[in-house]
């Protein structure tokens, strides 16, 4: 069990720790001030956009290394915990089991809530909310689709890379039995099923996590926002073990994972410059707004 708990441990420190368009016009998550600063026209945004993804991906990954002392403190929580629930996940795993042997509705729901996980659904989502904020000319819409597929760009590179390294096995892969693989699962994924080594971490729940974080920060003056998406993605991180899919230690570090990023990159969207021209009674210029949340 120490190994495991080893390895878990290990490979956290090295990675770091519908449509609402249409409802506020015009206006940009940091709120009527920054509604009124002039903005560069979209496609002029997106050439930044792809820049700042760049930008954004070294930030994820070098943030075990730029951590201040809250960082650090709580990035050891979070491994304390995950180390926790990784020596108990087998007993967690067979009460989830008990729990829906004898609640047929589980069966029902637990399908439908994975799916909500589901990178090219939640690609989907971000897509509605950019043209959906395209159509209405709704820059937070639009904003938020495009923070949002930044956010799933960016845990789907992430969680790969975990998945290759742990090579931890499926709760179904060997009836609730954990084992952990280590990189050498790269090659038994083509020989035992390409998936059945990919368990840690949760890539359903990151992607719920991250797409929720991004749509409950740029909602949060909407009151009922962030408890629905944050609600819903726990649910399709439950779900992940009733599908005989994870563990709960993968769902709790895929959570953690995916608010972590999806925050960021919200932040950091947030806070660069906009630049545009401006026509003024004097003549042309160029406005420029520096958002600070």
């Amino acid at each position: 069990m120490m190994k495991k708990v080893a390895c878990a441990l290990l490979i956290p420190c090295l990675l770091g720790v519908p449509v609402l368009a249409g409802q506020d016009a015009g206006a940009t998550p940091d709120g009527a001030a920054a509604a009124a600063a002039p903005e560069a026209p979209l496609q002029a945004r997106l050439p930044r956009y792809r820049s700042n993804f760049l930008r954004d991906e070294g930030e994820m990954w070098g943030a075990p290394f730029r951590a201040g002392s809250r960082g650090l403190l709580a990035g050891a929580a979070v491994l304390a915990v995950t180390g926790v629930l990784i020596a108990n996940d087998e007993g967690i795993y067979k009460g989830f089991k008990t729990f829906q042997g004898r609640h047929s509705w589980v069966d029902k729901a637990s399908p439908a809530l994975s799916l909500l996980g589901d990178w090219g659904v939640d690609c989907g989502v971000a897509g509605l909310f950019f043209l959906g904020g395209v159509l209405a000319r709704d820059r937070r819409a639009r904003d938020t689709g495009l923070m949002a597929w930044e956010t799933l760009l960016h845990t789907g590179l992430l969680v790969q890379v975990a998945k290759h390294l742990a090579g931890r096995q499926r709760p179904a892969v060997d009836d609730g039995n954990d084992y952990w693989h280590g990189p050498s699962a790269f090659f038994k994924r083509y020989e035992d099923g390409f998936s059945n080594y990919d368990s840690f971490f949760s890539g359903h729940t990151v992607s719920a996590w991250g797409l929720a974080a991004v749509i409950a920060e740029n909602y949060r003056h909407r009151g009922w926002v962030p408890p629905v998406c944050y609600g819903l993605a726990t649910l399709v991180g439950l779900s992940r073990l009733t599908e005989d899919a994870h563990w709960l230690s993968d769902v709790f570090l895929g959570a953690v994972v995916g608010l972590a990023v999806g925050k960021m990159v919200v932040r950091n969207q947030n806070k660069r410059l906009r630049l545009a021209p401006a026509l003024t009674p004097g003549g042309a210029g160029l406005g420029v707004s520096l958002l600070i949340d």
